[in-house]
């Protein structure tokens, strides 16, 4: 079983699905958000359902990283748009392995909306270079366990609601780490029961990257109720991204393959 263990080297911040570069000034955090890479405009989209009738409180994302290698490069990510429309998003990066040598993911919780608040030391102001708050954290995972991404709307006083990003592991829902939480209008609402998300070479090095995955089905809760959607499917764009994709559906999730192509990134790349 996978016990966190936080990493005190200061994650790479991710970047959006958007043609842009950049850097943000991070605040004096222990897991601060620092330098960002490269990033291209078209992705693997991902299309992801809990099934729910109505927007969810909680949403549960299941998603296992069975191989990959120990460096930065990819963003496995996924967005969750409120009732309001504005659209936090959340994912997995595989990292180098720790001082001990140990696997190491970085999980992420961030929001671009300027309104967004936070007292939270995991998290930092900015986001893509713009408005917005950016929490991370590194844990120790065990290659083709499942984690999942756990993102509520944790608690709502007047006009505000506090947002909360946490990993449990999927199989037996213990806690694994926190990742961070911010505060929105409580205007904002609940999640949507279904959303897309996209995988990333988030840095140019991911574009020489093989890494499978292994999705599993996500959750949305409501009033108390589990509503269980089908398995997410990842689709490639019809051009302009250095990664392909190939699926199949398993006993244990749908297992996605991405395979990056880093001389087709290096004709594509856009300063």
């Amino acid at each position: 079983m996978c016990t966190a263990s936080f990493v005190s080297d200061a994650p790479a911040r991710p970047l959006r699905r958007l043609m842009r570069a950049g850097t943000v000034l991070a605040a004096a955090a222990p897991l601060a958000v620092g330098a960002a890479g490269q990033s291209w405009a078209s992705t693997p989209i991902l299309r992801w359902t809990t099934g729910a009738p109505t927007p969810v409180t909680t949403l549960t994302l299941p998603m296992a990283v069975d191989s990959a290698p120990d460096a930065s490069g990819i963003y496995f990510a996924f967005y969750t748009t409120l009732e309001s429309g504005t659209r936090p998003y959340a994912g997995f990066q595989p990292k180098p392995v720790d001082a001990n040598g140990n696997h190491v993911l970085q999980a992420i919780f961030s929001s671009f909306s300027a309104d967004a608040t936070t007292a939270d030391d995991h998290c930092t102001y900015g986001a893509d270079g713009g408005a917005g708050v950016s929490c991370a954290v590194r844990f120790v995972y065990t290659p083709g366990t499942m984690y999942s991404l756990v993102l509520k709307r944790a608690a709502v006083s007047g006009a505000t609601q506090l947002m909360s990003g946490d990993v449990v592991e999927t199989a037996t829902g213990t806690p694994v780490a926190h990742i961070g939480s911010f505060s929105l209008p409580s205007a904002s609402g609940r999640f949507k029961s279904a959303d897309q998300g996209f995988i990333e070479p988030y840095l140019s090095a991911g574009c020489g990257q093989r890494v499978t995955v292994t999705y599993g089905k996500p959750v949305g809760t409501e009033a108390g109720v589990d509503h269980t959607g089908g398995l997410p499917t990842a689709t490639d764009p019809s051009s302009g991204s250095c990664l392909s994709t190939s699926s199949t559906a398993t006993g244990r999730g749908q297992q996605v393959t991405v395979t990056g192509n880093a001389s087709a990134a290096a004709v594509g790349r856009t300063a």
